[in-house]
């Protein structure tokens, strides 16, 4: 019997992550507005339409709390928000229009998920990354991380939202393969 292989979705590095989230100019109003969504993605995981449907009354910056509202599934979900994350989502609260929406534009309308996917490619490009980057791609490397830091599958299971955990076994493959990859440079001694 032949096995294939699921082709594994990339991920960045730390060092990738860091230029992302440095291109965007905070002195504009969209470069603050990115870097915050960036930040938010790469932190928490949030799905590109979870980020874009994200209004102000599902977020305390206070107490560092997220609701999800109608995640994939309709499945709503608590995520707590990283220290310096919720930093720079403060910075962006003081300047962002007024709206329902936590990430509008210069007029207070919602965001469309295409300007997202073009701002990250964008972005991407200027970080010089040579993978091709998706807003998915800040939900991998998200989980990945968290798999790597914690090794607590169920807990990612619940943060990701995602009902059955062999889709989020993925990350303990994708976390795994520095062990393989360091193995493949041992030099053996014979």
């Amino acid at each position: 019997m032949i096995t294939t292989r699921k082709k594994l979705p990339d991920i960045l590095t730390d060092e990738e992550a860091k230029r992302l989230i440095e291109i965007p100019n905070k002195r504009y109003y969209t470069g603050l507005r990115n870097k915050a969504m960036i930040t938010l993605m790469i932190n928490t995981g949030l799905r590109v339409s979870e980020v874009t449907n994200l209004k102000t009354n599902q977020v305390d910056l206070n107490s560092r709390s997220l609701k999800v509202v109608n995640g994939k599934g309709h499945k709503d979900r608590n995520l707590k928000i990283p220290n310096l994350t919720a930093e720079i989502l403060k910075q962006w609260n003081k300047k962002r229009s007024q709206g329902e929406y936590l990430f509008n534009t210069k007029e207070g309308k919602q965001l469309k998920v295409r300007y997202i996917q073009a701002m990250i490619k964008r972005y991407s490009v200027r970080a010089t990354i040579d993978k091709n980057i998706y807003p998915h791609t800040l939900r991998h490397t998200f989980a990945t991380n968290f798999y790597r830091q914690t090794k607590d599958i169920e807990t990612l299971r619940k943060l990701l939202g995602h009902s059955d955990i062999s889709t989020t076994q993925i990350y303990i493959t994708l976390a795994n393969i520095d062990v393989e990859n360091a193995m493949n440079n041992y030099r053996e001694i014979a």
